[in-house]
């Protein structure tokens, strides 16, 4: 059995700071996410670690492969203002209270930021 210690942190909507310890090492795992423009986003992955570099590059593909599966739901996904989500899912609603003290009435939308590169 693998026991590992985690904690994780989202800071804003586009760092995440992971640290670890595990039987292999200890780590630092940071992932950035850098709009470039409507719809293209630029995800850096760095990861800081005492562990064997097999284990290092098999928790970096495992990231990888997290944010491939990701993109098909980010691609597809539609906002409801007001979703129908059972009680497990209570989380939802407060990270998307969260997450919105970053957008504002004037924040850019796809419809108005595709036809300028003022967004």
């Amino acid at each position: 059995m693998l026991d590992m210690k985690l904690r994780a942190y989202q800071i804003g909507p586009a760092i995440v700071h992971l640290t670890f310890e595990s039987m292999f090492g200890k780590g630092a795992y940071i992932q950035h996410i850098l709009p470039e423009e409507p719809l293209l986003q630029r995800v850096t992955n760095e990861l800081f670690t005492t562990a064997p570099t097999i284990i290092a590059a098999l928790f970096l593909a495992g990231e990888c492969l997290q944010i491939e599966r990701d993109i098909m739901i980010w691609n597809n996904k539609t906002f409801l203002k007001k979703p129908m989500l059972v009680k497990e899912e209570k989380a939802i609603v407060m990270f998307r209270r969260w997450y919105s003290q970053f957008y504002s009435e004037n924040s850019p939308r796809l419809g108005n930021a595709s036809k300028t590169l003022d967004w």
